[in-house]
């Protein structure tokens, strides 16, 4: 018993030991000339930031990566014309006398402010955070740049007004329409929307790009989220409003547009069927919280364009006489605070927010060569009593759906859950929600196009000629 009893004992001195050799150790400076702080970047990079508008707070991470204490003297900015600091909770451009404990790391944040210029390109402004160390000096690069915009604020177009490609616009609140004026965006015109700014049409909407030069309204955010890995606020949805085309607002025209990013969408009301409210051609609209478009008793048509990611339905049809050629309807979202509620695509021939005894309106839709794929098994939702088959037809399509439900006559000459092996890239932690839908070998929508409609749209959403080998594909975009 002695025996155990001293073994314990000198087992005990010895952890003691250690541990107070250990503890010296953490609290030991390191003084070595070779040792060197880590950092989670070399270069801290922000991107377009709009000239004074500030920035959000973007984050540096500073590894102690010994087993001692580092002793940082100074870290300081070396211009501190346009970044600020804050290193452990003190806003300054310089602090001195900085210990990291053995094995630990702080955050520095960072910010950036421009002032305006009358340069109409982005410019780009540079710094640098220097940390002095054991007589040894590191930096940290700084990298952001600069655009001047035009403001418009509380903006109504009572007379017929044109938007240019000189500078991009930042929309605070409601941009309207009112009826009798036309709001024309030039190629190249980008509007860049605050958090609740809507685009609101009474009258006319003419926004037609090019290949080169296409239209943009998105959000007005370049930042990044605190996630890991950081996510851009602009692969976010539900960063503005949306567009509403409102009643009695005909002959709107989106072509090379991308819409991207809003709460609801798209919203066209024209109550009459006898005159286009809206024709999209060549287009993207995409990324939203509810509906990417939302359409009631509207006369309207959709051609060459992709149509993605919802939480709510990506098209929801109640009503009205519409026509789609060569689209890709896709629905794939998803984000940590939520993800999609229904399928793709809803036919109704009524209000589907009124009651059940809601009046029918008549619908009818006919949709070529296109292409509705997503991660629910049946993409398509009806909700179309007493209205014929013969008033939605689907011809040429790659679809989604339950066998179980197909019926003819609206499916002509229709390929069914056949992967269209998106090159989409979603699931890759390191560009997380990063979509691409152009086509990969073996798609199922290869070459099952109607040739005659494909050759109304010879060039697909990517300015690709879809007519080279004779065999079209489903879709907005051909597969090369």
């Amino acid at each position: 018993m002695k025996a155990v009893r001293s073994y314990c004992i000198v087992l005990f001195v010895l952890v003691a030991w250690l541990l107070a050799a250990s503890s010296c150790t953490e609290d030991s400076i390191n003084v070595d000339d070779n040792f060197a702080l880590d950092f989670s970047v070399d270069t801290l990079r922000f991107d377009t930031i709009f000239t004074d508008m500030g920035s959000a707070t973007m984050k540096l991470k500073v590894y102690n990566p010994s087993a001692q204490k580092a002793y940082i003297e100074q870290i300081r900015l070396m211009d501190a014309s346009y970044f600020h600091i804050n290193v452990n909770g003190v806003p300054a451009d310089e602090v001195q006398d900085v210990y990291l404990n053995a094995k630990d790391s702080m955050l520095i944040f960072v910010q950036v402010s421009i002032n305006p210029s009358d340069e109409a390109t982005p410019f780009v402004v540079r710094d640098s955070i220097l940390f002095l160390l054991n007589n040894k000096k590191q930096q940290v690069q700084l990298e952001a740049f600069g655009q001047n915009a035009e403001r418009l604020h509380r903006l109504t177009v009572t007379q017929d007004t044109v938007l240019t490609a000189s500078l991009p616009y930042l929309v605070s609140d409601t941009l309207r329409v009112l009826p009798g004026a036309t709001l024309t965006l030039q190629p190249g015109t980008r509007l860049f929307f605050r958090k609740n700014a809507v685009l609101y049409v009474q009258g006319r909407l003419l926004a037609e790009g090019n290949v080169q030069q296409i239209i943009q309204l998105r959000g007005d955010r370049n930042d990044y989220m605190n996630t890991i890995p950081p996510l851009s606020y602009d692969l976010c949805s539900g960063q503005w409003g949306g567009v509403v085309f409102a009643t009695g607002s005909f002959g709107n025209r989106l072509v090379h547009a991308d819409v991207r990013n809003t709460s609801f969408g798209i919203r066209v009301d024209s109550t009459s069927l006898d005159q286009m409210a809206l024709y999209v051609e060549s287009s993207m609209l995409r990324n939203s919280t509810g509906c990417v478009v939302e359409a009631i008793h509207a006369k309207m048509a959709v051609n060459n364009s992709l149509l993605c990611n919802a939480g709510n339905y990506v098209v929801a049809l109640q009503g009205g006489d519409y026509t789609w050629k060569h689209c890709t309807l896709a629905n794939y979202y998803q984000f940590a605070w939520g993800g999609r509620t229904n399928p793709i695509l809803l036919y109704a021939n009524k209000r589907i927010d009124a009651s059940k005894d809601a009046i029918p309106m008549p619908f009818a839709s006919k949709m070529y060569n296109s292409l509705i794929y997503g991660s629910y098994s049946s993409e398509i939702q009806y909700v179309c009593t007493e209205t014929p088959a013969s008033n939605y037809v689907f011809s040429h399509c790659l679809i989604r759906y339950r066998i179980s439900d197909i019926t003819n006559p609206p499916y002509l000459q229709c390929i069914f859950n056949k992967e269209p092996k998106f090159v989409f890239q979603q699931w890759e932690e390191e560009l997380p929600h990063v979509y691409d839908f152009n086509l990969s070998s073996g798609s199922g929508a290869v070459g099952i196009a109607d040739s005659k409609v494909a050759n109304e749209f010879p060039l697909d959403l990517a300015g690709h000629n879809r007519l080279l080998d004779g065999s079209a594909d489903a879709g907005c975009y051909e597969y090369r």
